[in-house]
């Protein structure tokens, strides 16, 4: 099993595993947006990052589709109201024309998804994002994971698409990999070398919202000799945090903003960004980034 995707629905339900498609009421040949298999069943070690879910590979019987919609509360699910024939518009960044082609002609066999535009050039891609507004963005991997995170901000930055998904068409060599690409705003990544099929329900998956890593990252592991900034690391209950410190540090951990945090614990931005510098120099971590991963190795963020 390899799959993870981020339901709209409560975290830590379950749900039977199955495979066929969700058309809810109508012929079973009606067309929609997702891919077949799309129920999911918690079995996941990203559940630390962001609640993630893992799709169940197991096929079923047509018999035991529910007659009158699902409820499973997936994505492609969830809202019964909307257009089920909606068309998702993908945008393609791929240095290489070959690789580019190759995911045309895959894309163009799927019903509801539609290659809207394409450049070779990651340069030029913010511009184009923000003229087409597509509402998937393949980007094709660079030379290093840093230069496609920081392509990742750009592209979903006010000069960009905002409110495009991005999956990076490369692997999560570890869950602190994956962790690091929903921090940037990427809604996963998968490599080209994957069946057509998999890579179709990879875009529809994130075009209804959810989060997509596939292959399934292995755990980060910890070596006897940790690496040099972990040596003499002050766990929370011995740096002195605040409550409400500890309770910024715990919402960063699970990938929010600082005006998502504010929301969340009715807080000015300006008094989050104080809490969290105050905590960062307690804890001894020197960005966001690492004090998210700080809090993950520490147990903060779930």
């Amino acid at each position: 099993m390899s799959t993870f995707a981020a339901p709209a629905g409560p975290r830590g339900r379950r749900h039977p595993a199955r495979r066929g498609a969700c058309t809810g009421p109508g012929p079973a040949d009606a067309p929609g947006p997702g891919p077949a298999g799309l129920h999911a069943e918690i079995d996941n070690p990203l559940d630390l990052i962001a609640g993630h879910q893992l799709l169940a590979e197991a096929a079923a019987p047509a018999a035991e589709q529910p007659a009158e919609g699902c409820g499973c509360g997936h994505p492609m699910c969830v809202d019964e109201g909307r257009d089920r024939t909606a068309t998702a518009r993908v945008f393609l960044v791929e240095r290489h024309s070959v690789a580019s082609a190759g995911l045309r002609s895959v894309l163009a066999t799927a019903p509801g998804l539609v290659v809207v535009g394409s450049t070779g050039d990651p340069l030029r891609a913010v511009a184009a994002v923000h003229r087409i507004a597509p509402d998937v963005i393949l980007l094709g991997r660079g030379a290093s994971l840093e230069g496609d995170l920081a392509a990742v901000v750009a592209l979903r930055g006010a000069d960009g698409a905002p409110d495009a998904r991005v999956l990076l068409l490369r692997r999560a060599e570890s869950t602190a990999e994956a962790s690091r690409m929903l921090l940037a705003g990427a809604s996963g990544c998968f490599p080209l070398d994957l069946a057509g099929e998999r890579i179709i329900g990879a875009v529809q998956l994130a075009a209804a919202g959810g989060s997509v890593f596939l292959p399934a990252p292995p755990p980060a592991r910890i070596h006897a000799a940790a690496p040099a900034r972990h040596v003499g690391e002050l766990p929370p209950q011995q740096a002195g945090l605040t409550e409400r410190e500890r309770e910024v540090l715990v919402k960063l951990g699970h990938g929010l903003s600082n005006a998502e945090i504010g929301r969340e614990l009715a807080l000015a931005e300006a008094t989050v960004k104080k809490h969290l510098t105050q905590a960062m120099r307690k804890i001894g971590q020197p960005d966001r980034l690492r004090a998210a991963l700080y809090a993950h190795r520490h147990g903060l963020a779930g």
